[in-house]
């Protein structure tokens, strides 16, 4: 009759749905691992569920005090193997094995609250800046703000924390490395190391164990100013070196801009900020100049957003205090260029979230002089709105375009320009109509102007051996590209004028600048000559 026993699907029922019906105490401690407590409080036993789906238990404080359902059973009160398996039987049905799974979802929803409740502590109690400085990380002071803090490891990375939200993210790799002090302990601490390992960590951070850092966290508060004070970093600003070969590489290569696009609107708004590496290597990033309202109600140079080549996406970061990035075409207030009546007024103003898809917009627009086009950084800040206010105020367009990113984030940003404008355009004297557009079918403008941009680029013709012509005497057709030489020729030139006027440090092109231009223009003309 033993042999009749499916002991298989009897050390299948789950152990914690039998401890229950005997008085345990349960917790959930992990994936498929449990901890049960006898009333009496003698025994504490640790259960798990293996891959095969069998239930095992061992108690802590009896050693021999172990094995299967099986086991539980004879220990406890049905000895003989026949009667705990008939006993066990009951589980079997269909309504014991719901009630066992709705025990188990129960005992789930406890286990994962109370990590949420824990993780929620821990952003709580752990102030991220303390928590970095403990790890070696140094505060930048100067790279610094009352609301970004900067912060640099031993070995060079680099980090800005919001102390207010406790949240960070990574200058090399924002979309991918940053959140809050989780986060950055599995990144930064344990070496991409797990969820629970970053939670057994931590515990040694939390609560009162690290009371200094709660108490300063909350002296840096009270001592910091209400009113964000605008410094101008005019000075900084014209200290940058003008575009260089490789940040006018990656706005043309990577970007898709066009160089006329470049030469229209750079000669104020575009710099090129060089972080020099541990190693001695340099990187050009693009510096776009921000303007911010300050104290005084002047607009200043308050910083500049930072965009380069990344190892695998962009690299962004800011300098300085935010505001809004300015693009006017340098034909704005050309009598030559612009109608008597029209010059130095404002026909339309188009906002964008960063100042790669300002310059974008305007290239599909076909670069207008007497449209202005504004990144506001992906902000809606209040230094941001001040400023835009100030600008709309002087310029007095006769349209105002939200042309956000086409995501959850941008229609938001959209939404709330647009009643914050609304106001705006209600002031005497300053009348202005508010539309919205969205980039259709992908997620920014330069999403939609690189394929187009890299697509019409003349592509360089593979070499092909002359076209023998038959007859007697007859020889080889001659070269067919001489026209296209030419003008290969007159685009460079153009190219050279245009960049000129933008190196206002160095009016003379020279040979590495010849060359950033040949390829920023995809001409095959020195390869060419080289083959000759």
């Amino acid at each position: 009759m033993a042999a009749s026993i499916n002991t298989e699907a009897l050390t299948r029922i789950p152990l914690p749905a039998i401890l229950s019906d005997h008085g345990y105490g349960l917790q959930q401690t992990g994936p498929g691992r449990f901890l049960a407590e006898s009333p009496d409080h003698a025994e504490r036993l640790s259960i798990s569920r293996l891959p095969d789906g069998k239930w095992l238990y061992r108690d802590q404080n009896h050693h021999d005090n172990k094995g299967n359902a099986l086991h539980f059973m004879q220990a406890h009160g049905h000895p003989d193997f026949q009667v705990a398996a008939n006993a066990l039987t009951a589980y079997t049905q269909p309504e014991r094995r719901a009630e066992a799974q709705s025990l188990l979802n129960d005992l789930d929803h406890r286990y994962r609250d109370a990590g949420r409740d824990e993780l929620q502590r821990f952003n709580t109690e752990i102030p991220l800046n303390r928590l970095a400085e403990a790890h070696g990380w140094v505060m930048d002071v100067k790279e610094s703000t009352r609301t970004w803090e900067k912060y640099r490891s031993p070995s060079g990375d680099a980090i800005v924390i919001n102390p207010a939200k406790n949240m960070y993210f990574h200058q090399q790799n924002k979309d991918h490395d940053k959140g809050g002090v989780i986060q950055f302990t599995q990144a930064h601490v344990l070496n991409n190391g797990s969820l629970g390992d970053a939670r057994k960590y931590l515990r040694d951070f939390a609560g009162d164990k690290r009371a200094d850092w709660q108490i300063e966290a909350q002296q840096r508060a009270a001592s910091t100013p209400l009113a964000l004070q605008i410094e101008n970093r005019k000075d900084e600003w014209k200290a940058l070196p003008t575009l260089t070969p490789k940040s006018l590489r990656y706005l043309t290569d990577q970007r898709g801009l066009d160089i006329k696009t470049i030469a229209a609107y750079g000669d104020r708004s575009m710099r090129t900020d060089i972080y020099r590496t541990p190693a001695g290597g340099e990187l050009h990033n693009v510096a776009f100049a921000n303007v911010a309202v300050d104290q005084d109600n002047k607009a200043v140079l308050s910083g500049w957003e930072k965009k380069g080549a990344g190892t695998e996406k962009s690299f962004s970061g800011f300098h300085g205090q935010r505001g809004i990035t300015v693009f006017k075409h340098k034909d704005f207030n050309s009598r030559d260029e612009r109608p008597p009546e029209d010059v130095g007024t404002c026909q339309k103003m188009v906002l964008c979230e960063s100042s790669i898809d300002a310059l974008s917009k305007a290239q599909m627009d076909s670069c207008r002089p007497g449209d202005i086009y504004v990144s506001t950084g992906g902000t809606t800040s209040a230094a941001a709105k001040k400023a835009l206010a100030a600008l709309i105020q002087k310029n007095q367009p006769q349209e105002v375009i939200l042309a956000f990113d086409n995501d959850t984030a941008g229609h938001g940003y959209a939404r709330q320009m647009e009643e914050h404008l609304a106001e705006q355009s209600q002031t005497p004297g300053m009348p202005f109509s508010i539309r919205k557009e969205f980039p259709e079918g992908a997620k920014d403008w330069n999403e939609v102007l690189k394929p187009k941009t890299m697509d019409s680029r003349p592509r360089e013709p593979q070499r092909t051996e002359p076209e023998g012509i038959p007859g007697p005497g007859r020889g080889t057709a001659p070269s067919q590209d001489h026209s296209d030489q030419s003008t290969s020729h007159a685009m460079n030139m153009e190219a050279e004028n245009i960049l000129a006027r933008i190196q206002t440090n160095a009016p003379t092109l020279d040979t590495k600048w010849k060359s950033a231009i040949d390829r920023a223009c995809r001409k095959p003309e020195k390869k060419r000559s080289i083959e000759r």
